[in-house]
């Protein structure tokens, strides 16, 4: 129970126009940091705000959706690609963020194609289509990687 008010708490100050709002989100945050359950993965990428006030803030929420994946990589990754038809239209810059950390990492490469593979069509669509826009908008960096996905499917 504790753990959706700290949620509900982050979503409510997401925008953090105020040092009330950046203090409560911090807050909230720190205590989801000190839990271990990736299954909140979801949960968390609903609160990525592109218009966020303060982004230097939001990307402590990013650490701690990596940190969380840790525990089960696959499953955070799961979590991660079926949150991203509800949510790109709000934080696709963060998702995008995510998707570029995933692709530098070769460990976390491997695991989202093997993910990709297990979620269903539309969501594979609409992350290949992300992928795709990656790869064309830095091709020389992302294309390859995005290609090693794409094999894996």
């Amino acid at each position: 129970m504790k753990l959706n008010n700290q949620i509900n708490t982050l979503k409510l100050n997401r925008f953090m126009r105020t040092e009330n709002e950046i203090l409560l989100f911090e807050e909230a945050l720190e205590d989801i940091g000190k839990t271990e359950d990736y299954n909140i993965i979801g949960k968390l990428i609903e609160v990525l705000e592109d218009d966020t006030e303060h982004e230097e803030v939001m990307w402590g929420l990013v650490h701690t959706i990596e940190y969380l994946s840790e525990f089960s990589p696959k499953e955070g990754l799961k979590s991660l690609i079926n949150a991203i038809p509800d949510n790109i239209e709000k934080c696709r810059d963060w998702i995008e963020i995510l998707h570029f950390r995933i692709l530098n990492h070769d460990e976390y490469r491997k695991l989202f194609g093997e993910a990709l593979k297990e979620v269903d069509v539309q969501n594979q669509e609409m992350v290949l289509n992300l992928l795709n826009d990656i790869k064309n908008e830095a091709p020389e960096k992302f294309g390859s990687k995005v290609e090693e996905i794409k094999i894996i499917l």
